[in-house]
Formats: structure tokens, sequence, C-alpha cells
């Protein structure tokens, strides 16, 4: 395995425990007697209280050590700790896991001062830092533990091929006993809290290259400002080049859930929409809740790629089946008839009331023994690619004997994943506990099962999806520093709102069109611009005082020749004079109408961790009513910017839906890439609505913009 910056934390030859004791309960003493039992390097305790910590003998400091040392684990008051980074420094410990709390996520001067000081310490001296206010590392291939958490508390799982990273500690504690109790393997697992060092984006690089691990499971709060962008690629690298899927779940969804997950590990919870957004161009899968999340997990941990999509469902139970057929169905993958052979071969076995389509149903009376012929009928002729099964032994005619049919089945058949469905109390436990001995996922619901699978092909379609085909899009070097100059203008002037033309004017030098427009500050400019534009135009006053403009009688609409031209042009000033007195005039914008389209909304904004953010979806009035978008983080390549426009619910409408002509998509494509450039590119623009765009099937033009700016910027 090519080694990451992080391994030394997953593969130390040495640790030493600072602030271990021999009190019951003290973190440091729980963290020794969890490392003694597996962990097989040397271990070391630094208190200058005690001669020896279980039977180890405990070293005034680090410095007394004569060995090298690793990791060191500080389990010290908040206060000491600067005190002792300057002994790691000094000993050249290569790594730092700080388990203590008490800085930022106190949300205290004295807990964030605390913090950057160890933080700029660690940074200057090259020491590489896990939390603080962290429960460290597992590794089951090795034995490091350094979850302050005994084994009778928390049940440590079998090895396997799960990873899990946490910005939780107590939720990562949590998952672990759960995982152990439902007997789903975990080989690594990392945690690194308040993270002032090593954070989501190294883990998932150091999983994705960790040769022992097949499936990762993330649960994340908040990104550091700045860091989304690295986030993507990362998560996009681990999926696509190194093939492992990447499932998450999501704290701070709400208002509510972000402040709780400031205070609890001083996170900075950005808007879910736009998280989800960067989930889907990062190539991650969302989990809606913990159980959602294992359920994946758990069919995942096979690894095994199904053949196709192809579902085949065998049950007992009719009202069941039905369920699972409808769910698998809605969650994307086929449940398809079986055909005319394998029917006629399944009759010569089974009486006519048992039901040979897919679901099969055997009705009640159903044996071990008739799962096991309709399992290999349906492999033998290539009906399914994957199997549900919903075996209740409730009926007399069923037993346990079920376990070691599916379990015998699984590995004969070991390209063929099956998900089993277990409803009853003592009956059904039983049987759940002896598939799960096995390593087969079961669930208690259909619904569940159905969505597990689903997940799981998903999951298989990221991890081979690949980004070499995805095209960018650059804009001209002299039309980014004519925009530069646009923009400065503006600000030099204390406006916080371009002009309408500036807006347009940006958007027709960065190759976003735009209909034939003129700008008229007096008569004879009026006049030129007749022989530059065709009617019908609009006519729409230029004010940085007036917010709304067909309130003070700003807009006039299908103006169709010169002399309402003319008339139209002292209408519109004399409106803003009577109704806005004070109001600033800088022009009348005169725009052609664009007749025939659909209106559609592209639309910028910066987010303090992912940067610019790019929205897309349908325009005019429908935008707030309906709220159909979809969004992807800058920079936006041709596949991102196809997947933005099919994702939209109201995809048909673009597509030509009951006689309304199609839109050019891939104009529409290359103005998100293109708007997404412009938010890069001109870091001042802090939000930009180009508002309606109108699309037909010649191709897309830019109406109206809206474009925000202010001097620095945002991040991003």
């Amino acid at each position: 395995m090519q080694k990451s910056s992080i391994d030394i934390f997953f593969e130390p030859k040495s640790i030493a425990i600072i602030g271990a004791s021999p009190r019951e309960g003290n973190m440091g003493r729980v963290i020794l007697e969890n490392l003694k039992k597996n962990f097989k390097e040397k271990i070391f305790v630094v208190n200058p209280k005690y001669e020896d910590v279980l039977n180890i003998k405990s070293y005034s400091s680090l410095n007394d050590i004569k060995d090298d040392i690793d990791v060191a684990i500080i389990a010290v008051d908040a206060s000491k700790t600067l005190d002792i980074m300057k002994d790691v420094a000094e000993k050249k410990v290569k790594g730092v896991i700080i388990i203590s709390g008490g800085f930022a996520e106190t949300d205290s001067e004295e807990g964030i001062r605390v913090q950057n000081e160890v933080k700029d310490f660690a940074e200057k001296n090259g020491i590489r830092v896990l939390g603080p206010n962290c429960i460290g590392v597992y590794n089951a291939h090795n034995g490091i533990d350094t979850f302050f958490l005994p084994y009778e508390r928390m049940r440590r799982p079998k090895k396997g091929p799960i990873s899990i990273i946490s910005q939780s500690g107590a939720l990562l504690a949590t998952l672990m006993d759960w995982a152990a109790s439902k007997n789903i393997k975990i080989g690594k697992a990392i945690n690194f809290g308040n993270k002032i060092d090593v954070d989501e984006i190294e883990s998932m690089e150091y999983f994705g290259k960790d040769n022992e691990t097949r499936v990762i499971l993330m649960y994340l709060e908040g990104i550091n400002p700045g860091k989304g962008r690295d986030f993507i690629e990362t998560a996009r690298r681990v999926t696509s080049i190194y093939k492992k899927p990447i499932i998450l779940i999501k704290g701070g969804k709400t208002s509510n859930g972000a402040k709780a997950a400031k205070s609890h590990t001083a996170s900075l919870a950005g808007s879910y929409d736009v998280f989800k957004a960067a989930a889907k161009q990062a190539n991650i899968i969302i989990a809606d809740d913990l159980e959602e999340l294992f359920d994946i997990a758990r069919v995942m941990s096979f690894n095994i790629k199904p053949l196709g999509n192809r579902v085949g469902i065998i049950t007992n139970s009719g009202g069941h089946g039905v369920i699972a057929s409808d769910k698998l169905a809605e969650y994307g993958l086929i449940v398809p008839e079986l055909s005319d052979n394998t029917k006629k071969e399944l009759r010569k076995i089974f009486p006519l009331r048992v039901s040979l389509h897919n679901p099969v149903d055997f009705t009640g009376d159903a044996t071990p023994q008739h799962y096991e012929k309709v399992l290999e009928m349906m492999v033998k002729n290539d009906e399914a690619d994957m199997f549900l099964i919903i075996a209740l032994l409730q009926p007399s005619t069923m037993d346990l004997s079920i376990a070691n049919i599916i379990s015998n089945f699984t590995k004969k058949h070991f390209e063929r994943p099956i998900a089993v469905v277990t409803i009853g109390a003592e009956h059904g436990e039983k049987l759940k506990e002896l598939l799960e001995n096995e390593g087969i996922p079961t669930f208690e619901f259909p619904d569940r099962a159905s969505k597990a699978l689903a997940m799981m092909s998903k999951c298989i379609k990221c991890s081979g999806k690949s980004f070499e085909s995805c095209k960018k899009e650059e804009l001209q070097k002299d039309a980014i520093l004519e925009t530069k100059k646009i923009v400065e203008k503006a600000i030099n002037e204390d406006r916080m709102k371009l002009f309408e033309d500036e807006a347009l004017r940006i958007l027709n030098i960065n190759e976003i069109e735009t209909p034939n427009y003129c700008v008229a500050h007096n008569t004879d400019q009026l006049i030129q611009c007749k022989d530059i534009i065709k009617y019908p135009v609009a006519m729409k006053i230029i004010s940085p005082d007036i917010i709304h403009k067909t309130d003070v009688g700003g807009v006039i609409l299908n103006v169709e020749d010169d002399n309402r031209l003319i008339d139209g042009y002292y209408k519109l000033i004399k409106n803003v004079k009577n109704n806005l007195p004070k109001a600033r005039i800088n022009g009348v914008l005169i725009q052609e109408i664009v007749k025939n389209g659909q209106e559609i909304i592209i639309g910028g904004k910066r987010d303090l961790a992912f940067g610019p953010v790019v929205l897309f979806g349908l325009g005019g009035i429908y935008t707030e009513v309906l709220g159909d978008v979809s969004m992807r983080i800058a920079p936006i390549d041709s596949c991102d910017a196809k997947e933005m426009i099919e994702e939209i619910k109201s995809i048909k409408i673009l597509e030509g839906y009951r006689g309304l002509e199609p839109v050019d998509k891939n104009a529409l494509a290359l103005a998100i890439m293109r708007v997404g450039e412009l938010m890069i590119n001109i870091p001042e623009i802090t939000e930009m609505d180009i508002n309606p765009v109108i699309a037909n099937k010649k191709g897309a033009l830019a109406v109206d913009a809206r474009i925000i700016i202010n001097r620095g910027g945002l991040i991003g």
C-alpha cells in the first residue's frame, strides 16, 4: 500500500500515553488496557506522579524515554497541552492524538485560544495531530485501539472490510458497538474531533489507498472553510480510481443541527442543499439515517459487484412480495417477469396455487427446499442478478434449515447478492442470528431490504464512474480582464449591484449569449439604438436606487415601432421622477424580446466551505413557486452540467413534453459551466441570478441578470 501521511496513526511501532494513571475510569488507563489486549508493539506511559501504571513503567516526561516514539496520546487537561507539545517536538514524535476536551468546541475564548496555539505549534514543528476532543483510531488488523471506552461498555466488531470516518467520537463508539451486535465487520475507524490537522479529506485518501478497506462509511457535521473542492476531488478519486464506495450521513442538516454541530466539534456546518449537491458531484452516497447507513454497508461488505440490476423476489407472503416489488421499482431496480422456459420447468415442481411470476409466491405451505429449487432454477436460466428473499417462519412447513440453504447458495453463487427479510419475534430473531453469523444481511421489512439493494447498485455505479471524458470550459483571459474592470468600477463607486447593462455586458464577453440590446442616456443615443435592435423590444430604466422597476413604472414591454420607442423613453423617465423623485437615472436599457422558449434560471452564490455554487432550474415565476432546482460546486465540467439539467423534476418540459418545443441542452450546459468559471475567476461576485434564460431548440439567451458584488468577495 502506498503510504499516507497519516499512516503513522494506524501503524505505529511505539506509543506513549501521557496522563495515564492507576485510577479506575482514567481515560489514559482505559486506553492502556485496550492496547495491552492486542497491540504487539512498544507501549510507554508518561506520568510523573507514578512509578508504574498497570505494571508498565511510568516516565516523568517524554524525553526520559530512550526509544523513539511514533505516536503520543495526550490525555491531560487542555491547559497543559501546549507544554506537552513542546516535549513532543523535542522528542521528535511523529504524531499526536489529543483525546482531551476543553478546546474550541466549548466556544469559550480560552478554549479557542489554546486550540489555536496548539495548532500553530504543531504546524510550525511538523507534528501531525488527530483531534483535539477525539477518541482517535482503531485498527483491528494490528490491535491499535485508542478509544477510551472499555470492552464491556463498547464491544469491538469482528475484523472486516468496512472502515469508518466520524467527526463525532460518541457516535463512532455507538456505531462500533451496534456493528458488533449485528455481526457487521469493521476493520478500521478514525475520529478527528475538532480536526485542527487530520480531517475527513486525508482520512478518505488513506482508506482509498488502503488494501484492507473495501467500503467507507462517514459521519460528517461540516467541512472547514475553503476545503470543499478538495473534499470533492478526493472523494471522486477514492470512488472512481480506487473503486471504494463512500456512504455518508450528514449532521447539521437543519439550522438547529448546524448550531449543535458547531458547539459539538467546533465545525461550521453549511447549507445541507449545497452539501447534497457536493456529494453528488463527489460520487458519494448519502444515507438518510444511521439505520440506512448500515443497511447499505451490510450489503456492500460482501464486496460483490452484481451482474446487473435485475432482482428476483422469492416469498411465502404475497403482501410482502408486492411491497418489495413496488419499492424495488421505486428505487430504480428491475423486477423482471420470469421467462416462459423457467415457468414451465418450475410448474413441473409446484402446484397451480404457487404464483410463478416475479415475485415467486409460494403461499403458506412453502418449505426451505422450495426456496432452494427456485433459487437454483433462476440462476441456471439467468433470471436475476440479485435476490430478495422473504422467509416467514410462522407456517409449520418452514424451519431454520432455510438459513443453511441461503448460506450455501451465497457461497456457491457469490456473484449474486442476497438480502433476506425475516419478520417475527422468536423464530424471526433466530433466523436473523443464524444468517448474520454467516455475514448475510437481514432486514425486518421488505422496504428496507429493497432500498439497501438499490443503494448497493447505486454504489457500484458510482465506484465505476469515470470522469476522464468530462470536458471543462475556460474563459478567455481578455474577457476576464474586462470583467474585472467593470466590477472594479462599480466597487469604486460604492455600488454592491451592477447595472443591468453591465451585467449583460459581462455575460456577453464571457460567451453567455444575450438578446441584442442598447443603452440610451439621451435622445441622440436613443435614435442610434433604432439601427441596432429589431422590434418588438422591452424598455427598462437603469438606476442604482430602484429595486423593483415595475413598482415605479420603470418597465415598458412590447414596443413595436420608432414612435413608441421615443414615447416610451420619455414616459419611463417621467414615471420615475413622479414616483421616486430622488432616484438617480443612468439611462434606459432597450432589449429585443425573445418570443419563444422556456424560462430557465442559472445562478451562482458562495458557500463558506465549498466556495462558488451554481444553481439551475425552471425560471420566471416558477423559480420560487416550484423550487425545482439542482446545484453543483464550481468548477463545473460537462458531466456535472448535464446531470444538473437532467435531475430537475421538470426535465420533461425541457425535452418537449406534450408538444412543447425541446430546448438546446448543450447550450444550457455551456452557460452553466461559464457561470461557474465566472464565479471562480471573479471572487468579488458574491451572487448572480440570470433569470430568465430563454431556451429553445436554437440555443439559450440570457434576458435578465442580477450580479451582486463585494470588495474582496468571500471564500471560494
